[in-house]
């Protein structure tokens, strides 16, 4: 029956040679950089190992006042992860340098007391500012309202880390008043990035004054800013900002501007002729 299996593969007609969906593809491709949030997929009756939480604890007690260190840049298991510059490359990298990252993956949607209660203390006081972000994003997929108030109070905060893990909380939550606190951001926040990052937020909720304000922002003479503006408009944008991205291609000078341009564009072909 082998054999007769072998001949008919390696006799098979043209069609079994077809390639296959681009799809097939990127079946090997790691994880993408985003939170997946894996305790959100499961069933409420599910019972958890008490192994799992119990880590995942300890985990966050030791890092939640951690001084922040380069230790994982001078790593030799990770020194050939700093090496690549490929998309996969960068996400394996940050995966495995940043271990609020893969908190915030396990905590996300926590709904153990003292799991929960360990994660508001770390996003109201922990002093490593990195993991108080995490915290922050891990307690908005609760999708419980009473953190909106920490997560606002967090948009106060000194440190960059903090208040761009208070928006990103926020934007999760969704809850009543997250568009004003995300306008309000985009308008008064210390930090151009973090501007930006709040006028797509608010944009995202539905308000026309956060796609104006996006417009204004991709003008800014900083070229940071205004790449980052760009993705975003080529993210949510329509024939209108087609329109305009495509004359601003003509006249941008910055390489990488241009190249986020491209992409946007591309997101946005569909609007061409429109």
């Amino acid at each position: 029956m082998r054999a007769l299996l072998l001949c008919a593969v390696l006799t098979a007609p043209a069609l079994a040679q077809t390639p296959q969906p681009a799809a097939d593809a990127f079946m090997f491709e790691a994880d993408p950089l985003v939170i997946t949030a894996p305790r959100l997929k499961l069933k409420p009756a599910a019972i958890l190992d008490p192994s799992i939480n119990a880590t995942l604890l300890q985990l966050l007690r030791q890092r939640q006042n951690a001084r922040p260190d380069s230790q994982a840049v001078l790593d030799a298991s990770v020194g050939n992860l700093n090496k690549l510059s490929t998309a996969t490359g960068y996400k394996l990298k940050t995966r495995y340098t940043e271990l609020g990252f893969l908190l915030t993956e396990g905590l996300a949607g926590v709904t153990d007391m003292s799991l929960a209660s360990e994660l508001e203390t770390t996003a109201r006081s922990g002093t490593n500012v990195q993991t108080r972000a995490a915290a922050l994003v891990a307690l908005a997929y609760t999708r419980n309202p009473r953190y909106q108030s920490l997560f606002q109070q967090a948009l106060l905060d000194a440190n960059m880390t903090v208040r761009l893990g208070a928006l990103e909380a926020l934007s999760i939550l969704g809850a009543p008043g997250v568009q004003f606190q995300l306008a309000n951001a985009s308008r008064q926040d210390a930090s151009l990035p973090v501007q930006v990052y709040a006028t797509a937020g608010w944009w995202r909720t539905g308000d026309v004054f956060g796609r104006e304000a996006l417009l204004r922002l991709a003008e800014n003479q900083d070229w940071l800013i205004r790449a980052m503006a760009v993705r975003y408009l080529g993210e949510m944008g329509g024939p209108d900002e087609y329109r305009k991205l495509l004359r601003w291609l003509s006249t941008e000078t910055h390489q990488a501007v241009r190249a986020e341009l491209c992409s946007a564009l591309l997101n946005l072909q569909r609007y061409a002729g429109q």
